[in-house]
């Protein structure tokens, strides 16, 4: 009898333990909830108590910066001004994106950790009308790192088979004519044209051809560069696809325009127009009245202005002697794809059509289109 009750009594304490057990827990007065309690890796599951990794927190995941992908030297960076003290633009560009709130279907928790319900009928509605940006093709870049940013950089520039073109005009040599065709042919056959408003430099420093180098091997290929500039040589920057294209003229015809050129212009009044740099007489005096009077401006050595372009920057491809020629001749075997002739500019055109056809298709229609006068300069 006795040890009945005792069984009894057990009985019944067990059973007031468990109700007290699970009103408690229900309560969640003694529950080790996500929250609730300093200790970590307990959650609390309908009154279960399971023993697991502390559940982290929903966050907005960070967007994958894909331009890191394009910077793997930190000289390079420096080279083309994306640095300012330390930041990268890039970086505060995306921490400024990062900020911004957004909403998106289903329970997505915002950067004030709470969740967000989405709006009624406007997460799935389109929009009535897509408005997408004209492609454009024509640029102009005053080789500085402010304006590396207007720039079209990247896209498939690591792609090596891309074309990469430099047209290195020389002076007088009919460039302003070449170049409305240039223009023309780019929005029509969808290719970058980078035209540097240096005008009057054909040489560098080493500073700005490093600059130079750096934003070209980045810009979105195939693409056009072109300016009154001396040959570079890419090779020595670790690439060798960057070619090159160029015509030229009689080099007596070419000093003759351009001594006249100094003088008067050509009537359009632009930058590339500088001011005379004489007295009235010596403005006004005739070229053969130059020569005859032996001034320096018209001396033997004006005549080699256009070896430079084909041979470097070396003062070296600036010598009166026949070292620079062969550097040049060797130069053009190698970079040059197409040399053209001012005089047979049509000629010159077909050829372009022929070995660079993604770029000039259309070159020779386009100069034989009415109102075309394409008259040596």
């Amino acid at each position: 009898m006795a040890n009945k009750k005792i069984l009894i009594t057990l009985f019944l304490i067990t059973g007031v333990l468990i109700i007290c057990y699970v009103y408690v827990g229900s309560n969640g007065s003694l529950s080790y909830g996500e929250g609730t309690s300093s200790a970590s890796g307990v959650l609390s599951i309908a009154g279960k108590h399971k023993v697991g990794p502390k559940k982290k927190p929903i966050t907005s995941r960070k967007p994958k910066l894909e331009w890191k992908e394009y910077w793997k030297h930190i000289e390079e960076r420096k080279i083309m001004g994306f640095q300012d003290e330390g930041k990268n633009v890039f970086e505060e560009t995306n921490k400024v994106s990062q900020n911004k709130s957004t909403e998106v279907v289903g329970n997505v928790v915002n950067e004030n950790k709470k969740v967000v319900e989405p709006p009624v009928n406007t997460i799935l509605s389109k929009p009535d009308k897509v408005i997408v940006g004209k492609k454009k093709w024509l640029y102009d870049w005053n080789e500085t790192k402010e304006g590396v940013e207007k720039l079209p950089l990247y896209g498939n520039w690591e792609d090596t088979t891309a074309q990469r073109i430099i047209f290195n005009r020389v002076g007088k040599c009919g460039s302003r004519s070449v170049l409305d065709v240039f223009k023309h042919l780019a929005k029509v056959n969808k290719y970058n044209m980078i035209n540097s408003v240096i005008y009057n430099q054909t040489r560098t420093s080493e500073e700005k051809k490093n600059l130079l180098v750096s934003v070209l091997l980045k810009v979105d290929p195939p693409f056009l560069f072109q300016r009154h500039l001396h040959y570079i040589d890419f090779t020595k920057f670790g690439s060798s696809y960057v070619k090159y294209i160029n015509i030229v003229r009689d080099p007596i015809e070419r000093f003759t325009s351009q001594y006249y050129f100094r003088r008067f212009g050509d009537g359009k009044n632009d930058k590339s127009t500088r001011p005379f740099k004489g007295t009235e007489e010596e403005k006004y005096q005739t070229i053969n009245e130059c020569v005859l009077r032996k001034k320096f401006e018209c001396s033997r050595n004006k005549l080699q202005y256009i070896i430079p372009f084909f041979c470097g920057q070396s003062p070296q491809c600036r010598f009166q002697d026949r070292t620079p020629l062969e550097i040049a001749k060797k130069n053009v075997e190698r970079d040059f794809i197409v040399v053209g002739i001012l005089d047979e500019l049509e000629n010159t055109f077909a050829v372009l059509e022929k070995m660079l056809p993604r770029f000039f298709a259309g070159a020779v229609d386009y100069m034989r289109a009415p109102g075309k006068n394409f008259v040596s300069l």
